[in-house]
């Protein structure tokens, strides 16, 4: 998507499409988790441990990829820039849920009181927000003074209206196919803006599918509901699979991603073929490293 102008507009649009129904994925981990972690009773020692466990695996992690980035692709990292810019892209999250996990018993506090008032007002101010973030951004506009708890960052939002949807999910009556016609509406609208903007600029332009836009942000709330809504599923032997490698597949998936891009020219690919073809090589090799791994480890009993 980002070597626009450069790869065929086939490929392009097709990306588009995967990029508009996928992009949701980090605003709904951040909804999971929050759903899960702000139902439990407050345990400083609990928390701080988990704290502790993220930033160990970020530092050794980011220790791994420095050798890596140096060895294979050649490249120097700043050490001065460790707090401002992760030693790859995809740390960024591990940043955020530290901030999240060291912050966890101040939100579990806040949610604590049952007092629906006050969610309710968080949340019609985490939208609001969200949307004036969000429009300002088109316009060039930068907030220099934020809102104190909400801020510009939107992921605190996503795990408290996580919280939000769960806990009160009997008592939010919305029809469902309202929420279908508005993931419909927000993904056509973010491939649509970002494919005109784009063609426009003659370059790539991410403004409409950033984690801050109003349409991801009311995409990714429509499908947590839905789900919520939906019956419950029965126990599945290869999502509890996966869930349990999630977290290595998830670091380790770029070495295999780096191969490619270094020994591949992906652009000369249809987007159409590329895509699920590369996808199936990086999950399948990525799910046997981290197999791998946690057999070295002595924690994997069994594949099965």
């Amino acid at each position: 998507m980002r070597a626009y102008p450069k790869l065929p507009m086939n490929s392009y649009i097709c990306a588009l499409l995967y990029n508009g129904i996928c992009r949701i994925s980090v605003p709904l981990f951040f909804m999971i988790s929050g759903a899960l972690l702000l139902e439990k009773p407050i345990d400083y020692q609990k928390s701080n441990r988990r704290t502790i466990s993220i930033f160990i695996k970020t530092a050794l992690w980011t220790l791994i990829f420095l050798v890596w980035n140096y060895f294979y692709l050649g490249q120097r990292y700043a050490l001065t820039d460790i707090f401002s810019s992760p030693v790859r892209v995809h740390f960024w999250f591990l940043y955020v849920l530290f901030g999240i996990y060291l912050t966890l018993p101040l939100w579990q506090k806040l949610v604590s009181g049952e007092d629906k008032r006050l969610i309710r007002y968080f949340s019609i101010l985490f939208i609001a927000v969200l949307t004036i973030n969000f429009v300002l951004g088109i316009l060039k506009m930068r907030v220099t003074y934020e809102i104190p708890l909400i801020g510009s960052s939107c992921y605190a939002g996503y795990f408290i209206m996580g919280y939000v949807i769960r806990h009160y999910i009997n008592e939010i009556k919305i029809k469902k196919w309202i929420c279908v016609a508005a993931l419909i509406i927000c993904i056509a609208a973010t491939d649509l803006l970002t494919f005109f903007t784009s063609y426009k600029a003659n370059s790539h332009i991410e403004t409409y599918s950033d984690f801050r836009s109003v349409f991801i942000g009311v995409s990714a709330i429509t499908v947590f509901y839905l789900f919520m809504k939906a019956k419950e599923f029965k126990p599945n032997s290869f999502i509890s699979l996966m869930s349990k490698h999630s977290f290595n597949i998830y670091m380790i998936h770029v070495f295999y991603l780096d191969i490619i891009q270094v020994n591949i020219d992906i652009t000369k690919f249809s987007a159409w073929i590329g895509f699920p073809v590369f996808f199936i090589f990086m999950i399948t090799l990525s799910f046997v490293s981290s197999w791998l791994l946690e057999l070295a480890k002595g924690k994997n009993k069994s594949i099965i």
